[in-house]
């Protein structure tokens, strides 16, 4: 897509970097700031709610919102409401991959993601994400919860349509009031509940459903700093042509589109003094392509490799690897229990969204309750994070109702 350009979460800077490479543009970026932080203001209370009625659709927070929707529009779309340089429309609708979905296909409403990024910027926990799960785990601790850690769940066991235990993977039979479930949904309705038991979720049903792409993987351990940024995108020169092949056509692009995320520049906690720990994520079909990756992972490193160092700062990285971790679509699957590898759980089309994704008080079972890119709102940190949120109001309220 030819010659780069530094994205800045700061509105003055950002219509500089704007007028430098994409002259003509700069009123663009206003109004779509503009316009897109009403969008968000009316659909954030979309978001923070739970769907699970019909009438949900007619309720005055929906009807507010329902202008704002950018109904029959796609992310791309709406970008090119805004924009008139291909490369910047490309370069603000990158975010849709955080759905797992190509920007010619994931819903205007989405737009709210670029959004977010350049209204208040990327933010990195210092010692890395699992940093968050880490303080999770201690406030569960410090309000009396345990956690069981390396006791796997293999089967949920149900009587009629209640949920009256869990069968561990030790044999062990576990009870509770509630049960809460944090593992991909697809996988878990497909491998830990008996067939014949679900309706709308069965293994056949599943199988209907449209999934987000995947993503290859490679985590490296490298013995320098890099003097780059913290984020880098690199597009391929034609990235419709490549999100076509990744969502619909289920091939492997010659020139995919790749992310690097080198976050030692901004942390020197993940690595020893002098090294850094970077990750490098190439979005991919998911596993309904069936890729032999047993046979393409070799190659297809390669070839990130090869563009990594042929289009960007990180010269002759090969050369400096001391550790090096990959993960396939395939991987992602067997290994961490992932269905068809779609690391962005289900799609995000409309007829996957709201009231028709799985509720987080979920319809088919009692006393089952949903968290996760599975369920409403989505897939992306925030939008998960949003999900447990709800659910846990859910359950609070569950509660006071019976006492």
């Amino acid at each position: 897509m030819g010659k780069g350009c530094r994205c800045i979460a700061t509105a003055k800077k950002m219509l500089k970097v704007i007028g430098e490479h994409f002259p003509g543009n700069e009123q663009g970026y206003d109004g779509f700031m503009k316009d897109t932080r009403e969008k968000m203001q009316a659909l954030m209370p979309l978001l923070q709610t739970r769907h699970n009625k019909w009438t949900d659709y007619v309720s005055k927070r929906a009807l507010k919102a329902l202008p704002k929707l950018s109904l029959g529009k796609s992310v791309y779309d709406v970008l090119s409401d805004y924009f008139t340089d291909e490369r910047l429309k490309i370069a603000f609708t990158f975010q849709a991959k955080y759905l797992g979905m190509s920007p010619w296909e994931c819903p205007g409403a989405f737009s709210i993601l670029s959004y977010m990024e350049h209204e208040w910027g990327v933010f990195h926990p210092i010692g890395g994400v699992n940093q968050l799960s880490k303080a999770m785990a201690k406030v569960t601790e410090e309000h009396g919860g345990k956690i069981h850690l390396r006791q796997g769940v293999k089967r949920i066991r149900v009587e009629g349509k209640t949920i009256t235990g869990l069968e561990l993977e030790t044999g062990e039979h576990v009870h509770a009031d509630e049960y809460i479930i944090n593992a991909d949904f697809a996988e878990a309705m497909t491998n830990l509940v008996d067939d014949g038991v679900l309706r709308s979720h069965s293994k056949k049903k599943l199988e209907k459903k449209k999934f987000s792409c995947s993503t290859f993987m490679i985590y490296v351990g490298i013995d320098k700093l890099y003097d780059m940024p913290h984020h880098t995108i690199l597009f391929a020169e034609d990235y419709q042509k490549n999100v076509n092949e990744m969502t619909r056509d289920l091939v492997l692009s010659e020139e995919p589109s790749i992310y690097i995320h080198n976050a030692s520049v901004t942390d020197p906690t993940l690595a020893p003094p002098g090294h850094s720990a970077v990750y490098i994520l190439a979005p991919v079909p998911n596993n309904y392509s069936e890729i032999d990756w047993e046979e393409k992972q070799e190659t297809f490193k390669t070839l990130i490799y090869e563009e990594l160092e042929k289009k960007t700062g990180f010269k002759d990285i090969r050369k400096h690897i001391v550790e090096e971790k990959v993960l396939t679509p395939k991987q992602w699957e067997n290994d961490h229990s992932v269905y068809k590898g779609a690391t962005f759980s289900l799609g995000h089309q409309l007829s996957q969204m709201m009231y028709f994704r799985p509720h987080n008080r979920f319809q088919e079972l009692e006393h089952c309750w949903l968290v996760g890119g599975g369920t409403h709102p989505g897939s992306g940190l925030p939008t998960i994070l949003e999900s447990a949120r709800i659910t846990t109001g859910w359950i609070r309220e569950k509660e006071e109702q019976t006492t």
